[in-house]
């Protein structure tokens, strides 16, 4: 039922506009600067958003096409409306004004509408009655709502691929970031390097396509004219009819300014730096010493120095060798071990089934974890990155 429609509902409704000033974007009224999503995306609610929630409503949606009924259609309506609150706290989605979709939610499933679109799911069954006048004028009516009706069917996917962009990107960010930060990129060459070095990348390659699908986008550009202090100017409204191609041009666009993320030296969380290129800790207030991580930093004597020797079997990374050692041991008697893929896992820090991110490790700690010697850990990789540079050239 109207299947195809509403495919092509999802794919070309403009879902929202953005308009680009200089170093700065225009979303909803408020003025971010050039690559903030970046560090939206970095945040815990953004990078780990549990995706099972949002499927089930696609599920609910295919419940609804099976069996078009009003009982079906208001459990959607009521689904639309659990995801849609379960949003709002997320700050990417905050940015992107999903507060602001419940009232164009509340008028596609007034009770009004809901009768149209059952009405318009017996037309498509039955056929049109034009027997009366009467009958003529309504579904005349009906029809009118026609385009709310593919709306409304639609909202579930583009909620859903909107959540699995989120996901994406966030993991396309961390990265990308911590490449920077590992190259210490401070100035747009080297951001450009270390850009350029990640493109590069085989696995990443692999994991993000971004050999076999660049980055492409699929937005309409209109020119704007709008006054500054006395003066015209022109900038540039885009609409976007998907998330990820808002995302993929606004980090891409920021690169191009200079505006990144780098990671705090005190307290490991990451900010966003647009201006201040060598400030090396952020100025968010530190909930262990009470100021900010760039007060600690100038200011010494607020972190005690002195600390208690550390016996070597109380260290940490002794702890994460043996909890690691012993599972893997316990794996390999159950068949379930797979050394490939954790050696992927713990170089490159991402898992390759489900692209979660991991607390990337050097090839010296991965292979004592592994059981491994640096040397043999080194051949194994290359051998791995090798094999999937050939399928993707098959």
């Amino acid at each position: 039922m109207f299947e195809d429609d509403i495919k092509d509902k999802v794919k070309n409704s403009n879902l929202f506009e953005v308009v680009y000033k200089k170093d700065k974007f225009v979303l909803n009224g408020k003025e971010y600067p050039i690559g903030y999503t970046s560090y939206i995306a970095i945040q815990e609610e953004c990078r780990f958003m549990d995706e099972n929630l949002f499927k089930a409503l696609l599920g609910i949606y295919d419940d609804l096409l099976r069996d078009f009924t009003k009982e079906n259609l208001d459990y959607y309506h009521k689904g639309i409306i659990y995801v849609l609150n379960s949003l709002k706290d997320n700050p990417m989605f905050a940015l992107l004004g999903v507060e602001n979709v419940k009232d164009k939610i509340a008028r596609l499933f007034s009770a009004r509408k809901k009768n149209h679109y059952l009405a318009i799911n017996d037309f498509k069954e039955h056929g049109i009655d034009l027997s009366t006048a009467e009958k003529a004028d309504y579904a005349d009516e009906v029809m009118h709502s026609l385009n709310d009706f593919l709306s409304a069917m639609a909202i579930g996917e583009i909620i859903y691929n909107s959540v699995l962009e989120v996901n994406g990107y966030a993991a396309l960010v961390f990265q990308i970031t911590h490449r920077i930060v590992e190259r210490g990129a401070r100035n747009k060459s080297q951001l450009a390097d270390a850009f350029g070095e990640f493109l590069s990348d085989e696995y990443m390659q692999f994991i993000f396509r971004t050999a076999s699908q660049p980055f492409k986008t699929r937005a309409t550009v209109m020119p704007v004219i709008e006054n500054i202090k006395g003066e015209n100017c022109i900038f540039r409204k885009v609409y976007y009819n998907n998330l990820k191609d808002f995302l993929n041009t606004d980090l891409f666009e920021g690169y191009i300014q200079g505006h990144y993320l780098w990671r705090c030296g005190i307290c490991d969380r990451y900010f966003f730096m647009t201006t201040a290129h060598k400030q090396l800790y952020c100025s968010t207030k530190n909930p262990k010493y009470d100021v900010p991580c760039s007060y600690v930093a100038k200011h010494p004597e607020v972190v005690k120095r002195k600390m208690e020797r550390q016996n070597k079997i109380d260290s940490p990374y002794y702890l994460l060798w043996k909890k690691r050692n012993d599972l893997i041991r316990k794996n390999k008697s159950l068949g379930k071990y797979d050394e490939d893929r954790l050696l992927i896992e713990y170089v490159y820090g991402i898992c390759p089934q489900c692209l979660k991110n991991k607390e990337k490790k050097s090839i010296r700690q991965a292979s004592l974890l592994l059981g491994l010697t640096e040397d043999g850990a080194q051949k194994k990789l290359k051998s791995i990155l090798k094999k999937l540079k050939k399928n993707l050239q098959e």
